[in-house]
This record gives C-alpha cells, sequence and structure tokens, in this order.
C-alpha cells in the first residue's frame, strides 16, 4: 500500500512538472521574463550600478581628507631621541608617536562641482544604454517569437499538403488497378508527397531553431519545451501610423540612443570644464595633532633642598606633555606646466566637436529607420494583400485541377504544378503576415517610446 502511494505520488509530481514545463508563452510574457533575465541587460545594469558608485564617490570628494598613523620603534647604538632631539650613545631605546590630520579643499577651480556634474550625467548616459538594451531584446525577442508562430503554422500547413497528397495518392493507385492511369503517374504523386514531407522536416527544423534563438534570449535552458500562444491573426488590419510619418518622426526624438547622443555633448562640456580648472590656483586647509613617547627621556623634580633629581617620564604623561597641533593654509598657484593643461584643453573643445557630431549622425541614422520602417510597413502590408489573392487563386486553381485530374481531364504533371502553386502561394501568405505583424512591432516601438 506505502508502495502504490509513493508511486502515484511520483507519477502526479511528474505530471505536475511536466505541465509547468510546456507553459505556454505570450509575447508580453516573454519580454517581461526577457528583461529580468537576459544577461545582457544585467551587464549593461551593472555598468549603471558602477556609474551610481562613481556619483556618490564625487559627492564626498568635497568631505576632508582625515588620517590617523601610529608607529613603535626600537633602536641600539647612537640613538636620536626623538622627544628631545638629543643623540644617545651606546643605548637602547624604544620609542612610539602617533598622529591624528584632516585636510580639506577649499578651492580647486570648482574641480569637484564639475566632477560631480559629469558623473550624474554618466550615469545618465548608462541608464539610457539600459534602455536601449532592453529596447534592442524586446525587438530580437519579438522577432523571434514571430518567427516561431510563422513556423507553426508552415508546419500545420506543410502537413496538410501531405494529408491531402495521401489521399490523392490512394485515389491515383486505385486508379491505375483500374488501368485508368500509368504508373508514371503515381510515381509522380509519391515524389510530390515526399517532397512535402521534406517541406514539414524543414518547417519543423526552423520551429526547434526559432525555439532555441528565443530561449537563448530568455535564458532558458529547455528550449524544447517552449510553447508560444498564437495571436487572433485571422483578420489583419492596416497600421494607420503609417499615413502619418510626421508623428512617428516626432515620437522618436525620445529614442534612448538618441538621448544617450544628447547627453553625450553635456559629458563633453563637462570634460571642457574640468580640463579649464586647471588653470586655477588651489587652496586647501589642514591642521593636525600628535604625540610622541620616548623611554630614554626621564622627567627631572625638584629636591626641597635644590637640588634636582630625575625619574621615569610615564608614558601617558609623556605623551600629554609631548603633544603638538598644527593648522596650515596651501596655496598652489599653476604657472608653467609645459603647455599640458593647454593641450588638455584643446584636446576636449575636439572632443566636443565630435560629440555634435556624433548627434547628428544619430539624428540622421533614427530618421533613416524610422522612414524606412514606414515604407516596410506599407509594403509589407501591399504584399500581404497580394498574397490574399495569390492563395485564393491558387487554391481555386488547384481544386479545378484536382476535379479534372479525378476525371481524367488533365495530367498528373498539371495536379502537382497546381498543388506546388499552391504550397507556394501559402507560403508566401504566412511569410507576408508574420512580416506585417513584426514591421508593425518596429512601429510601435518607435510610437511607444
Amino acid at each position: 500500500m506505502k508502495f502504490r502511494l509513493l508511486f502515484f505520488t511520483a507519477v502526479f509530481q511528474t505530471v505536475t512538472v511536466a505541465s509547468a514545463q510546456e507553459k505556454h508563452w505570450t509575447l508580453e510574457e516573454c519580454i517581461a521574463y526577457a528583461y529580468e533575465h537576459n544577461i545582457e541587460i544585467k551587464q549593461q545594469e551593472l555598468t549603471a550600478e558602477s556609474k551610481r558608485l562613481a556619483v556618490a564617490e564625487s559627492k564626498w570628494s568635497y568631505a576632508p581628507s582625515v588620517s590617523a598613523s601610529a608607529g613603535y620603534s626600537l633602536s641600539t647604538g647612537r640613538v636620536l631621541d626623538e622627544t628631545t632631539y638629543e643623540f644617545l650613545e651606546n643605548e637602547t631605546v624604544a620609542g612610539s608617536n602617533a598622529s591624528l590630520g584632516a585636510s580639506v579643499p577649499l578651492f580647486g577651480g570648482l574641480r569637484n562641482h564639475y566632477n560631480l556634474r559629469r558623473a550624474k550625467l554618466d550615469l545618465r548616459s548608462s541608464l539610457l544604454a539600459v534602455e536601449k538594451m532592453r529596447n534592442d531584446v524586446r525587438m530580437n525577442v519579438t522577432a523571434s517569437y514571430l518567427e516561431i508562430l510563422c513556423a507553426e503554422e508552415t508546419i500545420r500547413d506543410a502537413e496538410q499538403v501531405v494529408e491531402e497528397l495521401k489521399v490523392q495518392e490512394e485515389k491515383t493507385a486505385k486508379k491505375v488497378e483500374a488501368r485508368k492511369v500509368t504508373m508514371a503517374d503515381l510515381l509522380q504523386i509519391r515524389a510530390q508527397r515526399a517532397d512535402a514531407e521534406n517541406d514539414v522536416l524543414t518547417a519543423r527544423n526552423t520551429y526547434d531553431i526559432a525555439r532555441l534563438n528565443l530561449c537563448q534570449l530568455l535564458e532558458i535552458d529547455d528550449y524544447a519545451s517552449f510553447r508560444a500562444v498564437a495571436p487572433d491573426t485571422a483578420e489583419l488590419v492596416r497600421y494607420g501610423v503609417t499615413d502619418a510619418p510626421a508623428a512617428v518622426l516626432d515620437a522618436a526624438q525620445g529614442l534612448p540612443e538618441l538621448e544617450a547622443a544628447r547627453v553625450g555633448i553635456d559629458l563633453a562640456r563637462r570634460d571642457l570644464q574640468i580640463a579649464r580648472s586647471a588653470y586655477y590656483p588651489t587652496l586647501s586647509l589642514s591642521a593636525g595633532y600628535g604625540s610622541s613617547y620616548s623611554d630614554a627621556r626621564q622627567k627631572m623634580f625638584r629636591n626641597p633642598d635644590g637640588t634636582y633629581r630625575y625619574e621615569a617620564y610615564p608614558f601617558f604623561d609623556q605623551f600629554r606633555d609631548n603633544a603638538s597641533s598644527y593648522v596650515s593654509l596651501s596655496l598652489n598657484i599653476p604657472i608653467f606646466s609645459k603647455f599640458t593643461t593647454r593641450k588638455n584643453v584643446q584636446r576636449q573643445k575636439l572632443a566636443l566637436r565630435q560629440a555634435e557630431y556624433a548627434l547628428r549622425t544619430t539624428e540622421k541614422q533614427v530618421a533613416r529607420e524610422v522612414t524606412q520602417a514606414l515604407i516596410d510597413a506599407r509594403t509589407a502590408w501591399e504584399k500581404y494583400l497580394g498574397a490574399q489573392k495569390y492563395v485564393a487563386s491558387a487554391e481555386e486553381a488547384a481544386r479545378q485541377v484536382e476535379r479534372k485530374y479525378d476525371l481524367g481531364a488533365a495530367s498528373v504533371t498539371d495536379y502537382n504544378a497546381a498543388v506546388s502553386a499552391q504550397v507556394r502561394a501559402r507560403s508566401q501568405l504566412l511569410q507576408a503576415k508574420y512580416e506585417y505583424l513584426f514591421k508593425v512591432k518596429i512601429l510601435s516601438y518607435y510610437v511607444t517610446v
């Protein structure tokens, strides 16, 4: 009884795991999953996190630098007592010292200010790179997902053609037995069926490769269990935004690559300001406190009779008596640095011009991509409409030829040609449909930025 219970429990768990693995994914679920698990996105997010740390580091550059030090020494022979600056002959002297210091920049040509602003811009650029990567992954996921759906329909169409050819093969075999057609006709039908079966294998191979590509984007190892949810694409409608190219171009101005190019100009300007800050003098304030101890030093005491005696100088008393502090103000004026600052300024001016050219190049590229997307969407819609007409004509022609072939009014060559034309028409319709769906996704990407 216990064995049966364990057996049914194991079977139930196996079925449950299999059902979980064969989860049917929608396109939106795939995109959301890729946002969380894609390695390329995670790498870009780590880069952004490092830029966030750089911003925090730049903020702390305004704080004073504080340091503490302590040391212990043991010297023999002719030794300098650092507490009295006297030399001792043939002695062994132990000493220690400790200090605490702080330094704060009062003015450095606004370098810290510019560095902080630059770090914030650099973080903004990195976050835009994350957004750009997410958009790229979204488009790649969409393309692979639609390729899976197209492959699924291609498999169904190819299998339908195989079934139709099987039926026709049976009919032709009976005609051969009745001596109405020759064996050559049956062999041609069988050859056509074998070719259709190869088409099924090719479609399944395309389907597996598409699932593999998508699962790699999603960081899923078991691609064989992946299942896609087919959207309702029975009746496609034309995407109306193709009639408003100006609106698409205006919406595309918010693309992360364009924003990153604009931020690149601001970064170049901050670099120029940082380079120019080297022309200015720097002013800093420093303060410190320290003390020392030496076991060779003795403390002098006066006796009641007017004489003096020397006794050991306690550690804490000596540290207290030897304490010293300082405050200093330092001014550094650059006079001649072998034209290094000047060359750096000139170099940053060139970098600023490069950033401006990069923005213009990116604007032209985005305008070209948007215009091409509009043209591609319009062309894909027209191809889809043409493919629908082609399928309708090819299917009707195939029905007519099949009827004539059954009646003996058409040859097997005519029948095979009609079937081949029907297969080509269906294939073109599938390709046109999913090509149009993908072009619409590209347009929606520009519009919903």
